[in-house]
């Protein structure tokens, strides 16, 4: 094995949370930041508990052990 090949240890689920704001995402970031853990963030419509007829938004947050090693010589699609 080349020694420019570094070995790479895929990240662990941890948690997943939901929660019903932006904002409290964007707060589960913060702390997830702080903690050096990585992070997976998206949002999804889900049925209204109440009437089953209009749709919710909510955020699921899924904390990582660490967050995944990026290229920075890769350029993005």
């Amino acid at each position: 094995m080349s020694e420019d090949v570094a070995e790479f240890t895929a990240p662990q689920l941890l948690t997943t949370q939901i929660v019903d704001s932006a904002a409290e995402a964007i707060e589960a970031v913060q702390a997830a930041d702080v903690l050096d853990l990585g992070v997976r963030v998206y949002n999804r419509l889900v049925p209204d508990a109440e009437d089953g007829e209009s749709l919710d938004e909510e955020w699921v947050i899924e904390v990582y052990s660490n967050a995944p090693a990026v290229d920075p010589d890769q350029d993005e699609d």
